[in-house]
């Protein structure tokens, strides 16, 4: 068996997620109670619908993370090109396509 830092914490799953609390309905998830639904029936709706979107949205992260490529090293080959200076000033003159 495996012994980790985890081990202490209890997991479960009940097969009643909702309940019923202060005249309104609510159903349990990790992330916390949500609510409150109007009826039973609704917060079972919104149980299945939370379900979805978590299964959803988990199977989209792990499809971006194949799809994410490996980060290449981006090259750049320089070119130098001597400066030309007019003969009359203290100005360097650049060729033409350096401001392209």
């Amino acid at each position: 068996m495996r012994h980790d830092d985890h081990s202490d914490k209890r997991y479960f799953r009940s097969p009643e997620r909702v309940f019923h609390m202060n005249g309104a309905w609510f159903f349990a998830a990790r992330e916390g109670d949500q609510g409150p639904f109007p009826s039973h029936t609704e917060a079972e709706r919104e149980v299945d619908r939370f379900i979805l979107e978590k299964t959803e949205l988990g199977s989209f992260q792990r499809q971006r993370e194949r799809k994410r490529a490996p980060a290449r090293p981006v090259t750049v080959e320089l070119e130098l090109e001597p400066i030309e200076y007019a003969e009359d000033a203290d100005i360097a003159v650049l060729p033409r396509r350096a401001f392209l």
